[in-house]
This record gives C-alpha cells, structure tokens and sequence, in this order.
C-alpha cells in the first residue's frame, strides 16, 4: 500500500504597500512558495514566518509585541501603581499598565514589516486582554484569578464581567470588573476593590450593589422600552479572547 505523501504549508502575504491586499496572509502548499502571485496586484507573495515570539519575513526577525510586553512588565512597578486607579474606559486602564512595561513608547510600535503599527488595533487587543484577564495569566509566579463572574444586563448590548486577581508576593486580592457597552468605545474596567482576604459572598455582595444602578434606571423610567432588570452576578468559567486579534498579534516592537 502506498502512503499519500502529506502536503506541506508555508504563510505568505503581498508586501506591495499600494496593494490593496497588503500584508494579507494566505495559506499555500509549500511548492508554490515563490511562485504563488497576489490576486490584486500580481506580485510574486512572500514568504511570512511566525514563531511563539517573532516574526520573519524575507529574512528579518523582528520581536513580536505582545511579548515584548510580557518580557518587560515589571510587577513591582504595577503594584506601586494599581491602586491609584478607580475607574476609567479601557484604554485609561489600558495605559495605566503600559506604565509598568519598561521602555515601552507607541512610536516603537511596528508591523511586521517594520511600518509604523496601527496604536488603535493593539489598544483593542491589549484592552481586551485586561478585560478578560489573560494578561495576567501570563504571570503564574505572581498572579492568579480566584474567580470569575459575570452578569448579563441586556444580550449582546450591555453586560459585566469581573475577576478577583491575587497578587501572590504581597497577598493581596484585587476585584475587577469590566463594563462592556454596545461598542468597545464604552467599555470601561473598575478597581472595585483590594482586600487581605477573598470571600466568595462578600464579593458577589459587592458585584450586586454595582448592578443597583440597573435596579433604579428601572424605578425612575418604568415606561422605558428597555427593562434592565439585572440579574445577580454569578461564577462563570474563565473568559477567553474571540479569535479576532490576527492583525494585533502581528504587531513588532522597535527595539532601540
């Protein structure tokens, strides 16, 4: 019996910047690697190379983004800092950790390419990213979520999510809640609160009491087409991020 021989795959993408289809990947067989031509412009595609951490195309490695974030996030800078925020929209708090990441600046920001990076695109990952709390999942020896919670208001236009973060080396433990509107540019993320000890009841206690806003919308318009009747936050597994980042996790940081 003879074995079908398994085809091999590589990722190329237009690198001709007046192409409509620029930096456009697409999966092909390997043996058309040189030889498959973009549908727009018809330049020779070239080959992309991604790794857990860079990016290679035609042979230039840059460092990706995101992980030039996790190398340098300093978490004594983010303990120092943290408790000076209360509330804000997303890209506040957003901002307030990048404080934290040594030598960070948005104009090192590049694309894969080495082009200046699209800053709104990252900010809507990185965001997410703190919302969710994936972020600090990427810190096992000093961060860990306790729980997570969720409390839907009205489907797919208004909901909250939250986490309890426990900062291992100074034992402390962080609610976080993330507020999420119609469109990501009312989303917003809370410290509600930092505490010496978790309690599950206490914390759904106080996750309620954020929800009592909803309650009283009710009672001053009880003749509002949209009823917020909140319902109580509730343990939920852990959120994960949609895959819609692809562009975002291309992102490359200039080292100086």
């Amino acid at each position: 019996m003879i074995k079908k021989k398994q085809t091999k795959y590589k990722i190329v993408t237009c690198i001709n910047k007046k192409c409509s289809n620029k930096f456009a990947s697409l999966k092909i067989p390997d043996v058309l690697v040189g030889i498959q031509k973009c549908q727009i412009c018809k330049n020779i595609m070239q080959s992309e190379s991604l790794n857990n951490k860079k990016i290679t195309i035609n042979n230039i490695t840059r460092l990706k983004l995101n992980d030039y974030i996790y190398e340098n996030f300093d978490v004594k800078k983010f303990h120092k800092l943290i408790d000076t925020y209360k509330s804000g929209m997303r890209d506040d708090f957003s901002n307030l950790i990048l404080k934290c990441v040594k030598g960070f600046s948005f104009y090192n920001i590049r694309d894969q390419y080495g082009e200046k990076g699209n800053e709104d695109i990252f900010l809507e990952y990185f965001g997410a990213l703190l919302q969710t709390g994936e972020f600090f999942l990427k810190f096992e020896e000093s961060f860990k979520i306790e729980k997570y919670f969720i409390s839907i208001v009205v489907k797919d236009t208004l909901w909250n999510e939250a986490y309890v973060l426990f900062s291992k080396n100074i034992k402390k433990y962080r609610l976080l809640l993330a507020h999420y509107g119609q469109h990501g540019g009312q989303d917003s993320i809370y410290l509600m609160s930092t505490k010496n000890k978790f309690v599950l009841k206490d914390t759904l206690e106080e996750l309620n009491n954020f929800n009592q806003q909803y309650h009283n919308l009710d009672k001053e318009t009880p003749k509002s087409k949209y009823n917020l009747d909140a319902p109580n936050f509730r343990v939920c597994k852990p959120f994960k991020l949609w895959d819609t980042f692809n562009s975002a996790k291309k992102l490359t940081y200039k080292n100086k």
